[in-house]
């Protein structure tokens, strides 16, 4: 054999080597910076398929999002509140909501404030979609670890009025579930995979109990 092809042959079998043996390496590695989580869908008739779930949300979605990577139809983005939601989140999306389609919404964190305008807007939301057969649901906004800019105090203020105030809405109280049974977070605000896994696994179960409709 030409020495030239020899030398090829061998070059190239030491690079698949090469990044056969660092794919481990960096496996590992995302293992141990990302808390892992157990997914869990309940178990739905066959027409589940002609279901949808559509999610609005800030970065904790997207933290969601990129934990369960499932079929559902996702509106989210980083440091987004009130204002991204009327704007972009829901328009988005809108033309996706049609029967049997749950919206679900987990917005807040990052504008506590605009308490009024998010009880407006999604009671008023709400309406539309259930004319289209669709459900709205609302997620609490869940619990920080000293974050500095938003207190408990604020949050549990801002939860318990969107609780009391929205309308053709259901409320899912994912904050007690979290201080109820623990959680933890990667920077004080954002949750790690198992958290974000666990809020998704809670909201599906939440959806089963509420509404049967929504699997068939």
């Amino acid at each position: 054999m030409n020495c030239r092809k020899i030398l090829t042959i061998a070059l190239t079998a030491g690079t698949l080597t090469s990044a056969l043996l660092a794919q481990p390496v960096l496996a590992a590695s995302l293992t141990e910076n990302q808390e892992e989580g157990t997914l869990s869908k309940p178990d739905h008739p066959d027409t589940v398929s002609a279901d949808k779930l559509i999610f609005i949300g800030d970065s904790r979605t997207e933290g969601i999002r990129d934990a369960v990577q499932d079929d559902s139809v996702w509106s989210c983005l980083s440091s987004m509140g009130y204002d991204w939601m009327v704007s972009t989140g829901v328009p988005q999306v809108e033309d996706e909501i049609e029967d049997n389609t749950a919206v679900i919404i987990l917005m807040g964190v990052n504008d506590l404030y605009h308490v009024n305008d998010y009880l407006s807007y999604i009671n008023e939301k709400a309406v539309e979609w259930s004319d289209l057969g669709a459900q709205t649901y609302f997620v609490s906004v869940g619990p920080v670890e000293n974050d500095p800019y938003a207190s408990n105090t604020e949050i549990e203020s801002f939860n318990s009025a969107m609780e009391a105030n929205l309308s053709g809405v259901t409320y899912i109280d994912v904050y007690s579930h979290l201080v109820t049974d623990g959680f933890s977070t990667v920077d004080g605000i954002h949750y790690p995979n198992s958290v974000s896994i666990d809020i998704y696994n809670y909201i599906l179960d939440h959806l089963e109990e509420q509404r049967s409709g929504i699997w068939g």
